[in-house]
């Protein structure tokens, strides 16, 4: 136990202050800080995943649970549907206002579109509702046969999608190889910089390797060496290529509370526009690692690349307005947890009124990502306006994305990429960053210098990268604080570094 006591029910907010204040006045050393920063995680993380609400809703509800059946009307708990197929089959029938509620301690396999005005919640006791796009426990002995190389198994179903993680228990992953094509004519596992051509080459316990190039043959092989992967676990799951939940153009005033995702190799819930979207006491994890570029199908500042570009954010929206995530779990996404973000083009943007607060969010390659333009194109036609980062929990900046990603040094709790000069309004304040494997916070040109940054609290280790905000690259240092306020756009930090 730390030294400080957190009452039962004061704020995320109002716990960060405490432990800021605490060591601040000298009450607290480094150690203690690290304990009670562990302490207070644990607890808001305990608070999410216990969550039970079960929100009202004016129109009509609809009930969905693994003792359901689909040839049900889906009114009531006791004539539920059954599967995430009946809800698609039916979601033109959905209107404003209504309320789609999952079996809390069931599993449901699929991914579904979001109904305009719509809210998915859960009902019942128990653990929240787990919305899995793959569509069956793999831990079966039948599914995985050897090949020609110990210790190596092909998945003994064809699959014609890409495969972006396999999850043995909910615990750990195995690493994926993303082969490159290189201009010399080798080819190589990128991430480990060596010699790569297929499933022989699979040396590391726990790496996995699947040609899903349109010519590929989309097998997958892994590399278990304590035997046939289905006798050893007891739950398999692989996160395809879909996102989980698709919010479209005219799909706003959507909600999302009280449910676990898991297992989408794309992203966990996203959409280009969305007016009026909340997310909120809802679990995210295990999300993305899927192909979004093969190699020559990049796009512009990506077309050099040699290797497939993966991808892979548990929340995103391209034009936000009104978007509001808070109190949300979110651990192990390929890249962000949560992100609103629009690539190069000339499309008109106009994002406002985002506010992301009381979220833990932790082994992920970035805790939050914003990006609006690029300012190679020089995008005058774009704005994000009003954006509130407060109160969140950001941890251990990596998580299996830093570990399988073929592109290093990008780590980051904060990543802004090609930011806009017209980003108005944007706080960040009361935040906890807690060490990450790279940066604190990454930046990628002057738009980042309009964003107002107070009364955060940074723990990194001495000498890790802190930021290239601003022109520079910050190291963690006893000094880095005196450098970054006398830039006058952080105030009332806390810096403490750990060796």
């Amino acid at each position: 136990m730390s030294k400080i006591e957190f009452s039962a029910s004061a704020s995320q907010g109002a716990c960060i202050n405490q432990i800021k204040s605490a060591y601040d006045s000298g009450i607290i050393n480094k150690t203690e800080l690290s304990e009670a920063i562990e302490e207070l995680s644990q607890k808001r993380i305990a608070e999410i995943l216990e969550n039970q609400t079960t929100p009202a809703v004016v129109g009509t509800s609809y009930y969905i649970s693994n003792d359901g059946d689909d040839n049900n009307d889906g009114l009531s708990p006791e004539k539920a549907w059954k599967t995430i197929d009946k809800l698609n089959a039916e979601t033109e029938k959905l209107k404003i206002g209504d309320g789609v509620f999952f079996r809390r301690g069931d599993i449901f396999r699929g991914a579904f579109d979001a109904h305009e005005g719509v809210t998915y919640s859960a009902y019942g006791e128990g653990e929240k509702p787990r919305i899995y796009p793959w569509d069956k426990n793999s831990a079966d002995p039948a599914l995985w046969l050897p090949t020609d190389v110990t210790g190596v198994w092909l998945y003994a179903e064809d699959s014609e999608i890409d495969i972006g993680n396999v999850v043995f228990d909910d615990e750990f992953c195995a690493r994926k190889v993303y082969k490159s094509y290189e201009h010399d004519g080798t080819t190589l596992d990128y991430h480990k910089q060596s010699p790569f051509t297929d499933y022989h080459d699979l040396t590391e316990d726990f790496t996995f390797y699947q040609d899903s190039r349109p010519e590929g043959d989309k097998k997958l092989y892994l590399r278990c060496n304590k035997g046939n992967p289905g006798e050893i676990f007891s739950d398999i799951e692989m996160s395809k290529r879909v996102c989980c939940i698709r919010v479209g153009k005219k799909n706003d005033g959507v909600t999302v509370d009280n449910l676990r995702i898991s297992f989408a190799g794309i992203h966990g819930m996203a959409g280009h526009y969305g007016d009026n979207i909340t997310v909120r006491n809802c679990e995210f994890k295990w999300i993305g690692g899927c192909i979004q570029f093969q190699v020559g199908e990049a796009k512009s500042f990506f077309i050099e690349r040699t290797w497939p570009t993966p991808l892979g954010n548990a929340i995103e929206l391209g034009q936000a307005r009104n978007f509001n995530v808070y109190n949300n779990y979110i651990h192990q996404c390929y890249d962000a947890g949560i992100t609103h973000q629009w690539g190069p083009g000339t499309d008109p943007i106009h994002a406002r009124d985002i506010h992301y607060f009381d979220n833990v969010i932790t082994d992920c390659v970035y805790a939050i990502e914003i990006f609006y333009g690029d300012s190679m194109f020089k995008i005058s036609n774009r704005s994000c306006d009003n954006t509130l980062i407060e109160n969140n929990i950001l941890r251990c900046g990596g998580g299996f994305g830093h570990d399988a990603r073929p592109d290093q040094g990008v780590t980051a709790l904060i990543r802004y990429g090609r930011m806009l000069a017209a980003n108005t309004n944007h706080v960040v304040r009361g935040n906890i960053f807690d060490r990450s494997r790279e940066y604190m916070i990454t930046a990628r040109n002057d738009g980042m210098n309009a964003a107002r940054f107070c009364d955060n609290l940074y723990i990194h280790k001495y000498g890790g990268k802190f930021t290239n905000r601003l022109g520079g690259n910050f190291v963690m240092s006893d000094t880095v604080k005196d450098e970054l306020e006398r830039t006058g756009t952080e105030t009332g930090m806390t810096v403490v570094g750990i060796e």
